[in-house]
């Protein structure tokens, strides 16, 4: 016999009662540490014929269980009403079986054209979601796909409430390269403006399909931002990882754009779109063979990215920038 505690339940539809087979349950370890918690000894196993599940051999702790099936939102709706529920296995080793219920996911479908009235593909189209849960932005991503090569997508698996579209270009890696140009495609959202404020409001509940979602991406004027990575000395910081944050305040889409400089130190960052920005890098420890270390940032309680190195894009390109780079 396994030793340790157990965790067991089922999972069946909301609507129906029906049980919910080959559904995936996720248990993880909860860890409260400063500034944020994390997930520890993740676990996962498919629920059987019956939607039924059983982890055994788990230590005395706080843990987060989560199931996924699809055609169904997720448990727990994070974004939903309540904190995710901790389950608490103390000397006991055991806890009373859960009953999980999956409601049925909503789907938002349609198509982006570009200026030229053209479908446009590879394009990122995310789902916001309105939630008390995203501090000033009050909307918070659950879902995305990219449009195909008739401009077409369809986010699958939302749970209910009221949304928000937006569309912006993606990149295929974290560090391509962008062609620079005069203009851009800005994030754009349903039903095609740049003004958050102005999008429509899409809302959902459990099943629901939304279909015929259609709107053109704007466009916009496009700059470069470039300069110097210098280390504590004043020396050229070569192959050190440059962050542009925009301010997510004022930007459509909370997302950094990274390059790495030259041997000189030096970069250069294209297709930015108007907006404000921090700027910062991280020295390369490994020299110049070595490999990039984690990412980070901060962000200031009202929504904007926090430090001293805050840059305005608007009209031109801004070039001499000079960054004295993190080391971590």
């Amino acid at each position: 016999m396994t030793s340790g505690g157990y965790i067991t339940g089922s999972v069946t539809d909301a609507l129906s009662g029906a049980p919910i087979s080959a559904a995936r349950v996720s248990l993880m370890i909860v860890v409260d540490v400063s500034g944020g918690t994390f997930g520890h000894r993740p676990r996962q196993l498919m629920t059987d014929a019956t939607g039924l599940f059983a982890f055994d051999g788990l230590e005395p702790a706080q843990y987060m269980l989560s199931v996924e099936k699809t055609g169904f939102a997720s448990y727990p709706d994070v974004f939903g009403d309540g904190p995710p529920e901790r389950l608490t296995l103390d000397g006991t080793h055991q806890i009373q079986p859960l009953r999980i219920t999956l409601k049925k996911g909503a789907v938002i479908a349609g198509r982006i054209l570009n200026a030229a009235g053209e479908a446009e593909a590879n394009l990122q189209v995310s789902a916001l979601k309105r939630t008390d849960k995203a501090g000033p932005i009050g909307f918070a991503q659950v879902g995305h796909a990219p449009t195909n090569d008739l401009g077409e997508f369809r986010v699958a698996g939302l749970p209910s409430g009221e949304y928000r579209i937006v569309a912006s270009a993606q990149r295929h890696g974290l560090f391509e390269t962008i062609q620079t140009g005069p203009t851009t495609m800005a994030p754009t959202f349903f039903p095609g403006t740049l003004d958050e404020r102005a999008a429509g409001i899409v809302t959902l509940v459990p099943g629901q399909a939304v279909t015929g979602i259609e709107f053109t991406m704007a466009t916009v004027a496009a700059f470069r931002v470039s300069g110097t990575v210098v280390d504590q000395s004043g020396l050229p910081s070569p192959h050190a990882m440059v962050t542009l944050i925009p301010n997510i305040r004022t930007s459509a889409f909370f997302m950094p754009t990274m390059t790495i400089a030259g041997d000189d130190g030096t970069f250069e960052i294209g297709q930015v779109i108007p907006g404000t920005y921090r700027v910062s890098a991280t020295a390369n420890q490994g020299g110049a063979g070595g490999g990039i270390g984690a990412v980070s940032f901060s962000v200031a309680s009202d929504g904007s990215p926090s430090g001293p190195d805050m840059i305005t894009v608007s009209s031109a390109d801004i070039t001499g920038l000079r960054i004295v780079a993190d080391r971590r």
